[in-house]
């Protein structure tokens, strides 16, 4: 009669919940980051709280799966939960989640984008598509003669300092400017495609 073989072992339930958690963190935690920019739009104040809540539950909850693979001897598993764990954090933090989430919106509403420029061409009306109060400050579309522009950030206070998104007519030069509040001017800096550029 041949042996029985042994049977692998799984973790114990508690530990398999903490990577669960962990995991259900992290993805949390990826959301919040991108939806930052929308969030600092509409509810400013509380942004930062939601982001930090997930960077903390995240950093726990991976924290006890390490202790849970240690306490259960499982040292390869316990390399990996720690190497995954780092990395994750290196990554959500070095990303430019603003420049992404205002990358994703070009790509994702080009054709709205489109009608805008369009219509500015035309010399018509504006009208800010709903959507547009989550990228712009308050929705607001601006019309400077030929370039469309979505100021993103602004000084409440002075409006002495402001950020945003232009489409230009042309390629910017080392002369192209673009009024980004009544006491600002700004340069475009980054390339967003189809024309639009990030102006600060």
């Amino acid at each position: 009669m041949l042996p029985a073989k042994n049977p692998v072992k799984k973790a114990p339930g508690w530990a398999r919940w903490t990577l669960l958690m962990a995991s259900l963190g992290w993805l949390l935690l990826t959301v919040a980051s991108y939806l930052s920019l929308p969030m600092f739009q509409k509810i400013w104040w509380f942004g930062r709280l939601v982001t930090g809540v997930f960077w903390t539950w995240a950093v726990l909850w991976s924290f006890a799966a390490v202790l849970a693979c240690l306490s259960l001897r499982a040292y390869v598993r316990f390399f990996a939960v720690l190497v995954v764990t780092v990395t994750l954090g290196a990554v959500v933090r070095g990303i430019d989640w603003q420049a992404v989430y205002v990358g994703s919106q070009i790509r994702l509403h080009r054709e709205e984008l489109a009608a805008l420029v369009e219509a500015n061409a035309g010399g018509r009306r504006l009208t800010a598509p709903w959507w547009m109060e989550y990228l712009s400050k308050n929705g607001w579309v601006r019309q400077q003669g030929e370039v469309v522009y979505l100021p993103v950030f602004e000084d409440s206070w002075r409006a002495e300092s402001a950020a945003g998104i232009a489409h230009l007519p042309a390629p910017p030069t080392a002369e192209t400017i673009v009024q980004t509040a009544a006491g600002d001017i700004g340069r475009p800096v980054r390339d967003l495609g189809d024309g639009w550029w990030w102006v600060e």
